[in-house]
């Protein structure tokens, strides 16, 4: 499980460095790693891996840097990295890389999953415990 307090961020670049997020996800009896990080320096972006066995299948990659005419805030950067990573576990969920993957989705996703209020560490929690995190009332 991956917590926002287990981020360490490096303050020393002109743009500040979060480490990311590691995740291993099962699907359809096999394990994917989905692996987002922040690569700072002059033309900083987030960058978010899906890989099976070592094997890079599909990536995203956001730029945030210059020429953008505001500096993000490390809270802004972790948002970003946090919503990216959720994504490429949905878009995996959904079947999206079914053609790379060979495998079709195992069940739907509510499409407004991706705005859903609640945390990436209780929709994970709700994956894990088999739950359809659309489901729930408020």
């Amino acid at each position: 499980m991956i917590l926002l307090s287990d981020i360490i961020v490096n303050d020393g670049d002109q743009w500040p460095m979060i480490t990311g997020f590691n995740t291993d996800v099962g699907y359809n009896k096999k394990v994917y790693h989905v692996q987002t990080e922040d690569v700072a320096g002059d033309n900083p972006y987030v960058l978010t891996l899906l890989y099976q066995g070592g094997a890079i299948i599909a990536r995203i990659k956001t730029n945030y840097g210059p020429p953008s005419p505001q500096k993000l805030s490390e809270r802004q950067i972790l948002e970003l990295m946090e919503r990216q990573h959720r994504k490429m576990i949905l878009d995996l969920h959904s079947g999206k890389f079914a053609a790379v993957t060979g495998v079709e989705s195992e069940r739907t996703f509510a499409a407004d999953i991706l705005s859903s209020e609640k945390t990436f560490d209780q929709l994970i929690l709700d994956y894990l415990a088999g739950q359809d995190p659309s489901s729930e009332k408020k």
